[in-house]
């Protein structure tokens, strides 16, 4: 829960605090990107209700020293509206700029982030964000984005990809669409594997953290094993493609 303080008198206080409730249904990365949408959705961005889309970027401090400071870009996919941006709370005090072509900046300075081995409720922290997509929004369009998170000078935390995929309230099958398919060995070299067939899988869309399809693969019946090997190192979009009227998205990442 998060509460803001305007430092002025609020005639209206009902606007001053959020709340978001999530299921946890797998091990958590301390470090991750999560987006819900105007009907409280995190998967289905619904083309007739909803408005816009909050982010929360998390972060934690895993490291064996502490933090001074915390630095966080997000580069705004093209499908997203620098225009609509509206920045929410934070765990610390922070401050922020948006740059170039939509690179979102939040800096966390002389944050003194403790490193979870020394105080792990410390150890975290977090800021968000309130954005609306560019419209028209048209069913099977996804609207991806992930963040960068720097500890001081090292290399950076990339977060797993946020993906809603734009339908209509009617003619997607919302509980079948994020099928619970896993994608192994995480990171890859090459040889991807699925953990059991997808029915109706026709192919295989290879999808760059920019949202272009670098890569279409056509797959076979009963097909649980995919060649990725032709890929540089790096974080995709797995795109499975079914006959229905939903793809299946994952995450993977290939390292040699």
């Amino acid at each position: 829960m998060a509460n803001v303080n305007a430092g002025v008198d609020d005639v209206y206080q009902e606007n001053n605090a959020i709340t978001h409730h999530r299921t946890i249904t797998a091990a958590i990365d301390p470090n991750d990107k999560l987006a819900s949408t105007s009907t409280g959705n995190i998967d289905i961005w619904h083309i007739d209700n909803d408005e816009w889309i909050d982010y929360t970027i998390r972060f934690q401090n895993t490291g064996t020293d502490t933090a001074f400071n915390v630095v966080i870009t997000d580069t705004l996919f093209a499908d997203l509206d620098p225009a609509t941006l509206q920045v929410g709370a934070g765990s610390n005090p922070f401050t922020w700029q948006l740059k170039g072509q939509g690179i979102l900046e939040f800096t966390f300075d002389n944050i003194l982030l403790p490193d979870s081995n020394v105080n792990e409720p410390a150890s975290h922290g977090f800021v968000g964000f309130r954005i609306r997509p560019h419209l028209p929004v048209l069913p099977g369009d996804e609207l991806v984005n992930i963040a960068n998170i720097y500890f001081d000078y090292n290399p950076p935390v990339v977060t797993e990809p946020c993906v809603l995929v734009a339908a209509t309230s009617i003619g997607m099958d919302e509980t079948a669409a994020p099928a619970n398919i896993t994608v192994y060995p995480q990171p890859s070299t090459g040889m991807v594997h699925i953990d059991r067939p997808i029915d109706g899988l026709r192919s295989v869309d290879v999808i760059a953290l920019d949202g272009r399809i670098i890569r279409t693969l056509i797959s076979t019946a009963g097909q649980t094993v995919f060649d990725l090997s032709c890929l540089n190192n790096g974080r995709y979009l797995l795109r499975f493609n079914t006959g229905e009227s939903h793809s299946i998205h994952k995450p993977v990442q290939i390292m040699r």
